[in-house]
């Protein structure tokens, strides 16, 4: 299938069985999906305005927040919808070609590298593991007002290095944590941990994980995460997911 100048081909995800892709699950830029194959291999693709995703353009989106959110929300939307009917390695947000004889040409030269990613990957799902430090239970705060500027100093550095230990305690409890789920999981990936901001949460994060777990191990993999040394954290488990921190092939899209 040859493309017109205008557009583009976004490439969602590789596989190699049929993903049977649902009539009404629309992509990026609210186009039709298909498939591009070679070989064994099948890319999910679909069409996408160059004017909007072309040599230049990409990093004006990954600049505007509110774009960026919305192809986001496209781009895992197909990716999670395969990922539910067959094996599949997600490629990078924004994974952008010229044609599509250029999608068959990537999948040829990198043909090895996403048939063992996909053998990697085949039966398996990925978790998330958060965890915040939890509010210190220490001693009551002084009460009553401080008597001198002195004094004010004085507790305020006294609350301030009560804190950075409490935190740092949890960052310890948190590896501690970490260690103990990856030993029961594939693969274990950790990722940045997000400021207040990002979390709307108090609490600061110490922990933000990724598990790479043997999809009819899940129940004895939750079990080792419920009865792991959690002291002093508060602990989110998510997924399971289609396993995008595992899926380290990249390629170099090309307009």
């Amino acid at each position: 299938m040859s493309t017109r100048s205008e557009s583009l081909v976004y490439v969602y995800a590789v596989c190699r069985d049929d993903p049977a892709l649902p009539a009404d699950l629309a992509g990026v830029a609210g186009g039709p999906l298909h498939t591009v194959e070679f070989g064994d291999l099948r890319a999910v693709v679909g069409l996408v305005p160059a004017a909007d995703f072309g040599a230049g353009r990409i990093d004006e989106l990954l600049q505007d927040l509110d774009r960026l959110a919305e192809v986001a929300r496209a781009h895992h939307r197909v990716v999670e919808a395969v990922g539910g009917a067959v094996d599949v390695a997600p490629l990078s947000l924004a994974t952008v070609f010229g044609d599509e004889d250029r999608v068959r040409e990537v999948l040829g030269e990198r043909h090895d590298e996403f048939a063992a990613l996909l053998g990697e990957l085949h039966g398996r799902v990925e978790w998330g593991v958060k965890a915040w430090a939890a509010q210190a239970q220490g001693p009551e705060a002084d009460s009553g007002r401080p008597a001198s500027g002195t004094e004010y100093l004085r507790r305020r550095r006294a609350a301030l290095g009560a804190a950075e230990r409490h935190t740092d305690d949890a960052v310890r409890a948190a590896g501690r944590l970490h260690d103990t789920v990856a030993a029961a999981s594939v693969a274990a990936r950790r990722h940045r941990v997000h400021d207040a901001a990002l979390t709307g949460r108090r609490e600061p994060m110490v922990l933000n994980a990724a598990y790479l777990v043997d999809a009819g191990a899940t129940e004895q993999w939750r079990q080792v995460v419920d009865e792991a040394d959690a002291d002093g954290l508060l602990v989110e488990v998510t997924g399971p997911w289609v396993p995008y921190s595992f899926a380290e092939i990249t390629t170099r899209a090309a307009s």
